[in-house]
């Protein structure tokens, strides 16, 4: 059997805290997940400036802040929203964000992930 894109069920919305990032590992693939209204994105896990984890960033208006050096990215689309400083451009290049496809089917959030089954896929909030 190949892989189909399947839709996993990650949580409920409210377990999701406002205001803050929370791990979400998929087959030990660790991403993040983040609350903004009635609705959750999903990411990967590391800033793309220094790689640092995003587990507790802050999220605010749909915009989540690293807190290593404070690059900040929408959440609904990854795309950089402030960089560190013009001067780590020549360090790293700005990159914005993997974002991951989700949804919210009656206060559950569903994230789109390419597997033979949802039941095969193994999901952990951390």
């Amino acid at each position: 059997m190949s892989a189909t894109k399947v839709w996993v069920r990650i949580c409920a919305l409210e377990e999701l805290p406002v205001g803050r990032a929370v791990n979400v590992h998929i087959n030990n693939q660790r991403l993040v997940i983040g609350r903004c209204g009635e609705r959750a994105y999903v990411t990967q896990g590391y800033c793309t400036h220094m790689l640092y984890a995003l587990k507790d960033a802050k999220i605010a208006d749909c915009t989540i802040t690293c807190n290593l050096h404070g690059a900040q990215f929408d959440l609904r689309d990854g795309s950089v929203q402030a960089w560190v400083t013009p001067i780590t451009d020549e360090i790293r290049e700005r990159k914005p964000l993997r974002v991951y496809e989700t949804e919210v089917r009656d206060g559950i959030v569903y994230l789109a992930w390419n597997a033979e089954s949802a039941e095969k896929v193994r999901v952990r909030l951390s």
